[in-house]
Order: C-alpha cells, then structure tokens, then sequence
C-alpha cells in the first residue's frame, strides 16, 4: 500500500460509494474529486464536498493512515487550512485544524473494490522487462496507441525546453538559436557540451561573413583550442595562421583547450574533429540554418541536404596528422537520422510552441513516422512482448514510457497500467 495507490483509487473513485460516511458517522456525497496538484500543497485541489448536507469547496488531502498528517507536519502549514476532506486508508487518529476543528475523515480501507489492491500488487511486484510484461498481450492495441501518442508528445516537448532556454539567451534569434543546437546535437553525449561552448565562442553571424570553407574551419578548429599545438602537416599550420588573424578581427575569446575535447573511448568516425568538419561543411552550403531544418518539403530532401562532403583534409584524416586508409568525414544514415530527431523535430515542436500552431507539431510528428526505428535492446525487449516497432515515432514514445513510466513503476500514470489494473472490475 502507498499513497500512489490511495490517490489513484480517490482520483478514478475506485471504492464503495454507497451510504458513504466520514469516521464519525456523518454522510459524504462527493460531487468533484479535485484536480492533482503537483506544485506544493494538498493532493488534490478544488474539490467539491457535501458533508451532512453542506456543502464544501476546498482541498483533499489523502495519506496511508491518518496519523501521516501529523508526521508530514500539515498541522499549522498554511497551505492545508484549506482542506476539507482527509482521506486515509486507515484511520488511527482523528487530526483538526489551526481553531482546533476535527477535519472530516474518509477511511477507505473495505471500500476500495476488490481485487484492485492485489492487482496493484501484482503490476509492482512483476519481475519482467517491465512489470506489466506477463500480463501485457492482454492490453487493447487502442490503449497501447494512445499511450505510445501521448509519450511520443511528451517527449518531444519535454526536449523541446531547452530550445526555449536558448532561444532566451539569443534574444529569440532562430538561427543563432539552431546553430547552437546543432553544434552540441553532432558533439552527441560525449563532445556535446564542448560543441555547444564552441558554436557560442563563435557566432553564426561571423562565421556566415566568410563563403570560404577553409575560413569556417579556422574559426570552429581555433576557437576550439585544438590548434594550439604544433603541426608538421601544411593543412593545420595554414588554419592556425588565418585563425590568429580571424580571432584578432573579431575579437574572439577562447574557452576551451585541447585537452577538454574527448577522443579516447570513441571511434574516429566520433572524433570531435570530424564532427566540426562536418558542421563547417553543412554552415558552408546551407546559409539557413533554421530554413535547412524547418522548411523542408519532405524526409528525404532534409536527409540529402545533410548528405554533404567535407573539405579534402577530412576526407582522409580523423584528426590532424593522423591520416586514414578509409573515406572518412560524411555524416552517416544512422547520424543523419540523429540529428533529424534532435534538431528539426524540436525545432518544430518549440516553433509550434511559441505560434501557437498544431500545424507544425503534426510536420514534427510526421518527421518521426518517416524515420526509421532506432534499434536497441530496449526496443527488442518491447517488440518481443508484441509491440511492432517501425519508425522513430514508435521508438521515440516507447523509450519515453520505458524510462519515465515503467522504470519508475508509475503504472497508476499509465493507461496500459490502468486497464491492467481496472478492466473487469466488479461494480
């Protein structure tokens, strides 16, 4: 038993409701339950409560026993004087407010329908992949599609804040916004931080006054403090050589060294190295960063605008002086189809966002229904339960319920838990 269950059952009135009374014999009619109140608080917040004929206003709070009021130190907090309705499980103390007033109690313990508490016990106690793993073929297609719609939106909004946080900091300039995005987007997990403090060294506004490539480079491979060596190839002294008059032009100032970049425990092809290359490249043909990204007609035009060469250095080298018998510096399918997901998806959900247009959130939805799926244990686990798994949509919204539903066992949240735990109850 805890007070996850208790507000779960208060919340869908899952308990006897006929000739309903408080502890102290007095008739409950309950006409609204209240609304879920995450911020500090009572549980639930502008209930609407008929005790012995009067009627109340106010909040409910509800806990495991009602003692817990006293322990959790309610009495005398301001933010519950408010509450009308204590619902407990059990009850083992009567509890009263600031004036001494006993505060209405609502024990549910023989009320709450059967089979509801072992059922719940059963979803927390599940041993699978997930704890509804045994039970989950029994689940409608209808409920699992609306669950898999609603994490895929709350994923995507969810990441979409920190396109927000940035767009404040640029003063809600779109571009520069995107530019820094995409530059931490290439660096992934382990370069990403250090990409993102090298695009705001550099702004796009400088780096787009220069139509040569081999300008860009010396901007992003300087600021980066990765030529702050010395060089035995012609390629990196001619970069550090303009750089130094680049920097001195405009005054750049330089946050980050060359042992702050990670290469160890990654492949060449993730060098940081190769990454800045590939941006130089794609800044060098698409001016438009934010067009590039939100104004594509379909899928594949987006993909084939990534699909770009870098500069001959990078073709052959994965970092400087080091050269390599394989092609490198394209970014792959796989890459290709990461940064979709993490710049023009978002992009979209916050433009929509801040326009207050659906239109757009359905282009970053249809976006991830052309993707193909991300493949990884966690999506086999899924599809081995039957969930067929077939574009980035799919794979999007199941990573969001793995990681932000299942894994923290808030089945009551979840509409596939919620079946589990209500079809076929008795009335």
């Amino acid at each position: 038993m805890n007070e996850f269950f208790l507000h779960f059952v208060w919340q869908n009135q899952y308990f006897n409701k006929r000739s309903l009374q408080t502890v102290s014999n007095q008739s409950i009619e309950i006409k609204k339950v209240g609304h879920v109140n995450n911020l500090a608080g009572p549980d639930f917040k502008e209930a609407y409560i008929s005790i012995e004929a009067m009627h109340w206003f106010g909040s409910v709070e509800v806990h495991i026993r009602s003692s817990d009021w006293n322990r959790h130190n309610h009495s005398g907090d301001p933010n519950y004087e408010n509450v009308i309705l204590h619902v407990v499980y059990e009850y083992d103390q009567a509890i009263y407010d600031s004036s001494g007033n006993e505060i209405p109690t609502l024990a549910l313990k023989g009320l709450i329908k059967p089979g509801l508490l072992d059922r719940y016990h059963d979803l927390m106690n599940g041993d699978g992949f997930v704890a509804c793993a045994q039970s989950f073929r029994r689940v409608r297609s209808i409920t699992k599609l609306s669950m898999l719609e609603r994490t895929v939106i709350e994923r995507v909004e969810r990441k979409s804040i920190i396109i927000n946080e940035i767009l404040n900091r640029t003063r809600n300039d779109w571009e520069e916004t995107t530019y820094q995005w995409f530059a931490q987007s290439l660096g992934f997990k382990i370069n990403a931080e250090n990409m993102m403090t090298l695009a705001q060294s550099v702004p796009i506004k400088i780096l787009l006054k220069h139509g040569s490539l081999f300008q860009i480079e010396a901007l992003l491979f300087g600021a980066s403090g990765l030529l702050n060596i010395d060089f035995e190839d012609d390629y990196p002294n001619r970069l550090k050589q303009e750089y130094l008059f680049l920097k001195a032009k405009y005054g750049i100032r330089e946050s980050l060294s060359f042992n702050q970049w990670h290469f160890s425990g990654t492949r060449p092809t993730n060098f940081p190295t190769i990454r800045m290359a590939q941006l130089a490249a794609i800044i060098h043909k698409h001016q438009n960063l934010f067009s590039l990204f939100t104004e594509f007609r379909e899928f594949k035009n987006l993909k084939q605008a990534l699909d770009l060469e870098v500069s001959e250095y990078w073709k052959t080298h994965y970092n400087f002086q080091s050269p390599s018998s394989r092609k490198l510096g394209k970014l792959t399918s796989g890459n290709i189809h990461h940064v979709i997901i993490n710049v023009s998806v978002l992009l979209l959900v916050s433009l929509s966002k801040r326009n207050d247009d659906p239109t757009i959130l359905d282009k970053a939805l249809n976006l991830l229904i052309s993707l193909p799926k991300e493949t990884n244990g966690m999506i086999n686990q899924w599809m081995d339960l039957g969930w067929n798994t077939s574009s980035a949509y799919d794979s999007q919204g199941l990573i969001e319920l793995t990681n932000r539903y299942c894994k923290k066992k808030k089945c009551l949240e979840c509409a596939i838990g919620t079946e589990l735990m209500t079809s076929s109850l008795p009335s």
